[in-house]
């Protein structure tokens, strides 16, 4: 093979689609086109849609939530709301909440007392997260599909999360965790 049988086809090439690191001017060779646009979410983004393919988990009736724990850019844990592992669940009927809607019992209504009728059995996701990490939570992002409830917000700060993120804001540092006016 000849050294200019290794050379681009000047009659083919794209003009002015250099890759990046490639000089100004260059052209590319037949067959190589260039990499179509496409957005990359940012981090944000990125968590919170792994926090809803997390949800997709959930055995509630009412509502599914997902949460992911992240430290230095790393899944460290995921939870999703649900029974205690081994017991029925909302699915199975076991759930006094999840066979009533929110017209009978509100969303975040009562339902950490047993025998009230808003009465839920199920492990909020943060918490699930929270339990089943692989690592130390201190400095950890909580990425949750929803706002985290009162209960959990004490849990995460508990547990040394330092931001919590959801579709729609954030908790930034501890401080505004615990705010109870927010």
């Amino acid at each position: 093979m000849t050294a200019d049988a290794l050379q681009p086809d000047p009659r083919s090439a794209v003009e002015g689609t250099a890759d990046a690191g490639e000089q100004k001017g260059e052209t590319r060779p037949r067959g190589v086109a260039p990499h179509p646009a496409h957005a990359v979410p940012g981090w944000d983004e990125y968590f919170l849609g792994i926090a809803a393919a997390v949800a997709a988990r959930a055995k509630c009736t009412r509502r599914r939530v997902g949460a992911v724990l992240v430290v230095d850019k790393r899944i460290i844990a995921t939870g999703y709301n649900g029974a205690a592992p081994g017991e029925p669940d909302c699915l199975e009927g076991a759930c006094p909440r999840g066979r009533l809607d929110y017209h009978v019992v509100p969303g975040l209504g009562d339902y950490d007392r047993p025998g009230t009728e808003g009465f839920c059995i199920a492990i909020h996701a943060e918490v699930n997260a929270l339990l089943f990490s692989t690592r130390d939570t201190k400095g950890a992002t909580a990425y949750v599909t929803d706002p985290p409830c009162p209960g959990c917000r004490k849990a995460l700060a508990a547990g040394g999360i330092d931001r919590v993120v959801w579709p729609e804001g954030a908790h930034e540092g501890r401080g505004q965790m615990m705010d109870w006016s927010r």
